[in-house]
């Protein structure tokens, strides 16, 4: 397959961007659809939907492994502009929040852009993130998760990119 990832400067922020040759709802819907998580976020072995429907409101539980290591999470998605839009929250040993930012290029593919804040509880975790290594192993770890997903939108990886973040809303 012809997926190529595309490096940028280290920016400080857990983020990429990604282009699919799909429409933005068909993007928009696979972020959404959070039970679908395990089959392109390696780590991600588990999400069950503990509250409301699909959609803002939605509260779910997560079974993560992160370098071997298995933790629980506990995530709301606080914010759903369709086909825009997601923001999401997350508690437990690791907290923050995630957004995907979502532009339809008029049929010419879709253009998104990933966020995430990652506030470990754990000491050790805490200053693990805080260097470099780390913070460059979880951008490619989330370049590579995009890049399933891309393919997984699209049916095929030929055209599919992944980038560093633009750092513009979109």
């Amino acid at each position: 397959m012809g997926v190529t990832i595309l490096n940028g400067e280290d920016s400080g922020i857990v983020g990429a961007s990604l282009f699919v040759p799909a429409p933005a709802r068909k993007l928009y819907e696979a972020v959404l659809d959070v039970r679908d998580f395990p089959s392109w976020a390696p780590g991600v072995r588990r999400v069950e939907i503990l509250k409301g429907p699909v959609g803002q409101g939605m509260v779910s539980e997560w079974d993560v492994s992160v370098l071997g290591v298995k933790r629980r999470i506990s995530s709301v998605l606080v914010e759903a502009e369709y086909p825009k839009f997601l923001r999401w929250t997350y508690e437990g040993p690791v907290s923050g929040y995630g957004e995907c930012r979502i532009e339809d290029l008029r049929g010419n593919g879709t253009l998104a852009e990933f966020r995430t804040e990652l506030r470990p509880a754990e000491p050790a975790f805490q200053g693990l993130l805080r260097t470099a290594p780390a913070r460059n192993a979880a951008r490619a770890h989330l370049k590579r998760c995009l890049v399933r997903l891309g393919q997984l939108v699209s049916g095929h990886g030929d055209a599919v990119r992944v980038g560093p973040p633009t750092g513009e809303v979109l």
